[in-house]
């Protein structure tokens, strides 16, 4: 777990944009190394494109975290997340070959995926789609329109 969390450090000081602070490339690679030391697992992250941090990519960014931490607590399998940023949106896939879950089996009374994810989601103007079931392992998709939602 160390040797891993400081091969990902030295990577993001070797191959990090100068200034890459308040992006979300740079937000993701916390989440990632976090849930990585807080859970022991294994996540595999990549981004194409770079987009600053405002109020719409932190809430995007908060539902990258709830869908990794949900992957690395649930689904003991390593995760992959993969983030591309372009003209029209910003798309982040949280993706595990673990155990799934069944979505209709998931409470009332948690919140995780319907709160933390979608719902963040589309506070901010964006989307969430969870695709899963009992050994199929998860993907969680979120998107977020360029230029959309209430700050716009």
């Amino acid at each position: 777990r160390l040797a891993r969390a400081e091969e990902r450090a030295l990577r993001s000081w070797l191959y990090s944009p100068v200034g890459a602070s308040g992006s979300l490339g740079a937000a993701l690679s916390e989440v990632v190394a976090t849930t990585e030391v807080d859970y022991d697992a294994r996540i595999d992250l990549v981004t194409v494109g770079e987009a600053m941090v405002d109020d719409r990519i932190a809430a995007l960014v908060a539902a990258t975290r709830e869908a990794v931490v949900n992957a690395a607590k649930h689904a003991g399998a390593p995760a992959t997340v993969y983030a591309e940023v372009d003209e029209q949106q910003v798309e982040v896939n949280v993706r595990d070959r673990g155990c799934g879950f069944e979505q209709s089996a998931i409470g009332e009374d948690r919140h995780g995926v319907r709160e933390s994810i979608v719902a963040r989601m589309e506070a901010a103007g964006g989307s969430a789609t969870v695709r899963t079931a009992p050994g199929e392992g998860t993907e969680v998709r979120l998107v977020l329109p360029v230029g959309g939602g209430q700050d716009a």
